[in-house]
């Protein structure tokens, strides 16, 4: 998989939260896109992220162990995940710590 297949976005919602959004596929070859996306987020001041991960449509281990990272590192929510993404998040028992929200209003709220 090459970086071609991961596009983030970012929006600061207000002085504390950004808002990532995560397009197509996170893996250890993409995975830099995001992580570098949340470090600049968390370097401007950012102390909740919001991972929008809708339109995610892949997620291997590589993005599990960001995720729990991320997790350590600041107040992080997961929202609008979706299959397959929810079901790796669920089998691998990170719904149990990580934060799931349904949209990402509720995400920011």
């Amino acid at each position: 998989m090459t970086d071609e297949l991961l596009w983030v976005s970012a929006a600061q919602v207000d002085d504390r939260v950004t808002l990532l959004t995560a397009r197509g596929e996170l893996d250890r070859d993409s995975l830099h896109i995001l992580d570098a996306a949340a470090d600049a987020a968390l370097t401007a001041g950012a102390t909740r992220l919001v991972l929008d991960l809708g339109t995610l449509t892949f997620c291997d281990s590589s993005g599990l162990r960001l995720f729990v990272e991320l997790h350590k590192r600041t107040d992080l929510r997961l929202a609008d995940v979706r299959a397959p993404v929810d079901t790796v998040i669920k089998v691998v028992n990170l719904h149990r710590i990580l934060a799931l929200h349904p949209t990402v209003e509720d995400a920011i709220g």
